[in-house]
């Protein structure tokens, strides 16, 4: 069964289309990196997911609504901003307010 997509689910998402082919962790984390911080100088990188690997962080269990763990700590520290690399290839998920 295909996994549902998270579109729906993140929060103020930004996207970036790049070549997947060259595009590994390290990678995205920069082009994110430097999108949020265009945007907003002091925001701080809260949460993130790897879909290639499955990878998250914070490592945390699905809630019983069925949204990943991440992205319920993401909104339990009022984030407000998602960078969404390649529809979900990779998502950073960041604080812009202290």
């Amino acid at each position: 069964m295909a996994k549902a997509p998270l579109k729906y689910q993140l929060i103020n998402p930004l996207k970036i289309r790049t070549d997947p082919s060259d595009l590994d962790f390290p990678r995205a984390q920069t082009l994110a990196e430097k999108k949020a911080k265009s945007l907003c100088p002091a925001s701080r990188l809260v949460c993130w997911y790897d879909a290639t690997t499955g990878e998250s962080h914070p490592k945390l269990e699905c809630s019983a609504t069925g949204k990943p763990g991440w992205l319920n700590y993401a909104e339990s520290c009022n984030c407000d901003m998602t960078v969404d690399i390649n529809d979900e290839q990779f998502i950073f998920i960041y604080l812009s307010q202290p």
